[in-house]
């Protein structure tokens, strides 16, 4: 049996790359043109050049405006317990193999998890009117 030719190895790798650049550019061509035929002329609409954000149509202060210190906290509450709940993923992979230890230590987790969560709130870092 004849090993396959060089040919044979690139050319569907090479068919790939192909498509993946002309089928992006013909619906990105597509638009353009299909666009332009429906609406007539382009950037018909001043308010498209305005900024929105947020339901605002208007946005309110610059970008060096100072925010509250619960915005900062609530995220890095958020990463935090994130990387703690990433932890659940190893367990999951090693569950089928530890048996009854692996769902003990999986209730302790989420017991010193929940503990953690409780602190936060009664020391009033999760209350948003403060």
């Amino acid at each position: 049996m004849d090993s396959p030719s060089m040919f044979d190895r690139v050319f569907p790798l090479t068919i790939l790359v192909l498509l993946g650049l002309a089928v992006p550019t013909a619906l990105l061509l597509i638009n353009r043109f299909g666009s332009r035929w429906a609406v007539g002329k382009r950037d018909s609409d001043p308010g498209k050049h305005e900024p929105y954000e947020c339901g605002l149509s208007s946005t309110a202060g610059g970008a060096g405006d100072r925010f509250p210190v619960k915005f900062y906290l609530v995220a890095m509450l958020f990463l935090a317990f994130d990387v703690e709940v990433a932890f659940l993923y190893p367990w999951a992979i090693h569950f089928t193999t530890g048996g009854w230890e692996m769902l003990w230590l999986l209730v302790a987790f989420l017991v010193l998890l929940e503990v953690a969560y409780l602190y936060l709130w009664r020391k009033g870092a999760l209350d948003w009117d403060k």
